[in-house]
Formats: C-alpha cells, sequence, structure tokens
C-alpha cells in the first residue's frame, strides 16, 4: 500500500512539473497601416510552442520572441509564461541606413536579458508615421490603465540618434 501511495505523489508531482502555461491572448492583434497580424493562427501557434518549450529570457518572466520571417527585420513579441499574455512590440526593428535611408547590411544591435527589464536597440526603427534611422532606443513592459489586459510592450525613452 506505502508503494502505491508513494507511485501516485512521484506521478502528480511529476505531472505539475511538466505543466506548461498556456497562450491566453494578445494585447493587439494589428496596429494601425501596419500587415502584422499579432494574433493569426500562425503566430499563436508559435507562441503556444514557445511556452512549451523556452525558458524567460526577459524581465524574469517573458519570452521575447521575433515571430516576422524576414531576415531584415525583427517584429518582437514578449510572451508572459506566467499568464500566457502576448504583449506586440509596436516597433519594426531595422539595422543601420546610409544618409539616404537605405540598408547597408549592419544588422542592429538587440540588447535584453532574463534580468533586465528592458530591451534596448541599435540600429533603425519603424512604425506607422514614426521612423527612426540610427538611434539607440529602448523598451519595457509598462502598465496602461487603458488597455484591456492593462499592460504594453512600448518605448521607455525618446530614440536618441548615434554618431
Amino acid at each position: 500500500m506505502k508503494k502505491i501511495i508513494f507511485t501516485l505523489i512521484t506521478l502528480s508531482l511529476s505531472a505539475s512539473a511538466l505543466a506548461t502555461t498556456h497562450y491566453s491572448a494578445t494585447t493587439e492583434c494589428q496596429f494601425d497601416y501596419d500587415d502584422v497580424n499579432f494574433c493569426s493562427k500562425a503566430n499563436i501557434a508559435k507562441y503556444q510552442k514557445a511556452l512549451k518549450t523556452q525558458k524567460p529570457n526577459f524581465n524574469k518572466k517573458y519570452i521575447i520572441l521575433d515571430i516576422h520571417p524576414s531576415r531584415s527585420s525583427f517584429r518582437f513579441v514578449a510572451v508572459d509564461t506566467k499568464s500566457g499574455l502576448v504583449l506586440p512590440l509596436r516597433d519594426e526593428i531595422l539595422g543601420f541606413k546610409d544618409n539616404k535611408g537605405e540598408l547597408i547590411g549592419k544588422p542592429p544591435i538587440i540588447k535584453y536579458s532574463l534580468n533586465d527589464d528592458s530591451l534596448c536597440i541599435f540600429g533603425s526603427v519603424h512604425a506607422y508615421r514614426d521612423a527612426y534611422d540610427n538611434v539607440r532606443v529602448c523598451y519595457s513592459i509598462q502598465n496602461d490603465e487603458y488597455s484591456k489586459y492593462g499592460k504594453e510592450f512600448s518605448r521607455i525613452d525618446v530614440p536618441d540618434y548615434l554618431d
């Protein structure tokens, strides 16, 4: 009898260790004049896979995930590993540009870590009516009282032009 009880306890502990958070929602499906649908079936599948296979790599509980299929730009989301909430970043991240606004083939520098609450880039950013070339800019998860979910992934400072 003791062996059966021990086995049941072991099985229940193993099952809870394997339990993962499931995708719950995306704070913004699409930004104005943007062709990326953050709520598409393909992107939701990426979020679910990340929740099952990846550990947090940003701000203690988030997974930073690039969902854009292009090699010349990045579209990031932060996936909350506790709630399953996905927070898209409005800005498209690009590499460095020349004085004519053309990409020169130098990719952006992107810095973030598990123990830091900001994601910083050195490169170019683009969003509808809001583009900056060759800048440093940082982003973080911020409270937003107007958001349905109370949070957003957005800039924490004004882009600073690099020399």
